[in-house]
């Protein structure tokens, strides 16, 4: 199950979203759900919701451009996942190890088995980073990835996914 909530997100990050939340179906309006968007100052209030199990999976994630989409996870604390799904998230593996490695916090790489969308053997790598941290923290580190590895700023809008 855990794969298939993988997939589905990654899916929506690489993706993207369509702004319109409408689409006709047979004559009449039909509302389609879409990622909610935040810029990371609001970040803290979705992870209060996902702490709390006021979300419909077991992990979130953000991502503005299909790219840059790191997920949450919570067992007590907070930890950050990255899944190189397609090629262009491969090179970022290195740069999330380096400043995890720089800032004294502990990876390790791990799969969920989801195939990569890029000529390799092998599943998609996922780096997990290892926070273990409250809400207020787990935002700090997020905030600094995005800015320092992703080169956003704090007027980003991401999509909360899935």
């Amino acid at each position: 199950m855990d794969k298939i909530l993988i997939i589905l997100a990654i899916l929506i990050c690489s993706g993207g979203c369509n702004n319109d939340s409408k689409t006709k179906n047979n004559g009449s309006k039909s509302w389609i759900k879409m990622a909610q968007k935040i810029t990371i100052s609001e970040l803290s209030e979705e992870l209060k919701k996902f702490k709390f199990g006021r979300t419909e999976y077991d992990f979130i994630g953000i991502t503005s451009n299909g790219v840059d989409c790191i997920y949450f996870t919570y067992n007590n604390a907070f930890n950050i996942e990255f899944e190189a799904i397609i090629e262009e998230q491969a090179p970022y593996i290195e740069k999330l190890k380096e400043f995890a490695r720089l800032n004294g916090i502990n990876t390790y790489l791990t799969t969920y088995k989801n195939k990569s969308e890029y000529s390799s053997i092998q599943p998609a790598p996922v780096l997990v980073i290892e926070v273990h941290s409250d809400i207020n923290k787990i935002v700090e580190v997020a905030s600094n990835i995005q800015k320092l590895v992703f080169n956003n700023n704090n007027s980003t809008i991401y999509e909360v996914v899935p």
